[in-house]
């Protein structure tokens, strides 16, 4: 029973993180461009990427030797990730193969500042954190592009294998427990913070749909980082002024027979629904729903950006679902040129290598490390240090990956919510396809995001649960 729980929970948990798609078509201060992307280079040209300078290339950086792992000219760094997991082979497969394109893609300009990259594979085996964090302790100068589905084990309260009582930091692929993604000692790219959440999904869904979403029910999976999604959810329905039409949960293992909580949600009289979990089990209850004649629309987080979720529905019945995300999607990579990049440079450097949002959510993180590396060491007199290279990364105030996502301002202890954001949608061919803001419409705020400044909401049932050390400076 045990393995069960852990397989769905590698499913779910990182899910509810970020989409895995396996779909292949200078300054410490990144502005994003006005309007569309602007021309930039493309294909694996290290001049560039996306919209931002390549922050690549050589130079005369060194480590300071108290951090260094033993290499002081080269930066050996940790990729967290479980893609060995005996239990789910492949999970968090493409944060590894985004992060060995990076390198292989920056080592061929120099480097950063002339430092090689040198990655260190930090494979928790889902199972086997603590082991792996206790490598990282001594052999890596920080981690980044990475992340663990138990990342809440990184802090084993023990001196060798603590990410705190070892010193270490971090810029993330991402972060799934509260405890990590409110935790100190890292910068993310694009922050997830447990105790706060945008509503800019729920107030757009609104201005489409004002009916469908005058009574919304919350469906969730018993686990409790789905649970802290569920929190953001009711606070975010509290504040838009959306009627809560119940709560209701379902085993992350799975139903036989999904049928009574179909019947649930119907009875509720909701005409929209809000799901927390993993695709498959959301395939099979939208199956269940429309089978059993209900028309409303499904409202979802940015993992449902995957294949298995229409294949398990069925086109007919996936139709309609709404997802929220923050990535430009991949069928729009020609008009994107760091979505089209990333893409070519997996493709070039890592053979059969898997490309996803989560992907390219650890580029953001390799991109923003880099660029923070280079303004550290101009501050630093050449030398890195953690809390220096930190310090740099907090100092920027956008980010988008060179273009891969909407603005973010990466911050300690997750740092704000996006004010920007778009829905996609599933289309009658069961395909994935913008739905809201209209490329270029009035409604399109920002590179094809509808924003807002005021949308972010505070979660009291999630506050206080980051593992925060008065150690560490930021």
């Amino acid at each position: 029973m045990k393995r069960a729980w852990l397989v769905v929970l590698a499913l779910a948990v990182v899910a509810t993180s970020c989409a895995a798609k396996n779909k292949v078509e200078g300054a410490a201060e990144e502005e994003p461009a006005d309007g569309a992307a602007a021309p930039a280079a493309s294909g694996t040209d290290g001049d560039a990427f996306g919209d931002m300078p390549s922050p690549c290339g050589p130079g005369e950086l060194s480590v300071d030797p108290d951090e260094a792992a033993g290499a002081t000219d080269t930066l050996k760094l940790g990729v967290p990730n479980d893609r060995s997991s005996i239990i789910r082979p492949g999970l968090n497969k493409e944060l590894w193969d985004s992060s060995v394109a990076f390198a292989e893609w920056c080592n061929e300009q120099g480097g950063i500042g002339g430092l090689e990259i040198e990655l260190v594979d930090i494979d928790g085996r889902l199972l086997e954190v603590e082991d792996a964090m206790a490598a990282a302790c001594t052999s890596v100068f920080m981690l980044v592009g990475g992340g663990q589905v138990q990342d809440n084990l990184q802090f084993s309260g023990k001196p060798e294998s603590d990410f705190h009582e070892c010193g270490l930091a971090e810029v993330p692929g991402f972060t799934t427990s509260p405890e990590k993604s409110e935790s100190n000692g890292q910068i993310q790219p694009v922050p997830h913070p447990s105790a706060e959440a945008t509503s800019l999904w729920l107030r757009d869904f609104k201005q489409l749909h004002p009916e469908e979403a005058e009574s919304m029910v919350e469906v969730w999976g018993e686990l409790p980082a789905m649970e802290t999604i569920k929190n953001q959810t009711v606070a975010i329905m509290e504040g838009e002024g959306v009627e809560n039409a119940g709560v209701l949960t379902y085993p992350v293992t799975g139903l036989t027979d999904w049928t009574p909580l179909a019947q649930q949600i119907i009875a509720t009289g909701a005409e929209s629904m809000h799901f927390v979990g993993e695709p498959t089990n959301l395939g099979t209850l939208v199956k269940t729903l429309r089978e059993q004649g209900w028309d409303g629309y499904p409202v979802v987080e940015t993992n449902v950006y995957d294949q298995v979720y229409v294949d398990t529905a069925g086109v007919d019945k996936a139709e309609g679902t709404i997802i929220r995300s923050v990535f430009h999607p991949f069928e729009e990579a020609d008009q994107w040129p760091a979505v089209q990049q990333y893409l070519d440079i997996v493709e070039e450097y890592v053979d059969g290598g898997k490309t996803a949002v989560l992907g390219m959510q650890s580029f953001s993180a390799w991109l923003l490390f880099a660029t923070a590396a280079n303004a550290c060491g101009e501050a630093n007199d050449g030398v890195l240090t953690r809390e220096c290279v930190l310090l740099a990364a907090d100092d920027v105030d956008e980010w988008t990956g060179g273009g891969l996502h909407a603005p973010t301002d990466p911050g300690p202890e997750g740092g704000p919510s996006p004010d920007c954001a778009m829905l996609l949608q599933v289309d009658a061919e069961g395909e994935f396809e913008r739905y809201y803001p209209e490329l270029g419409s009035e409604d399109d705020e920002l590179d094809g995001f509808s924003c807002e400044d005021d949308a972010v909401v505070e979660v009291p049932a999630n506050e206080g649960l980051g593992e925060v050390s008065p150690d560490q400076p930021i």
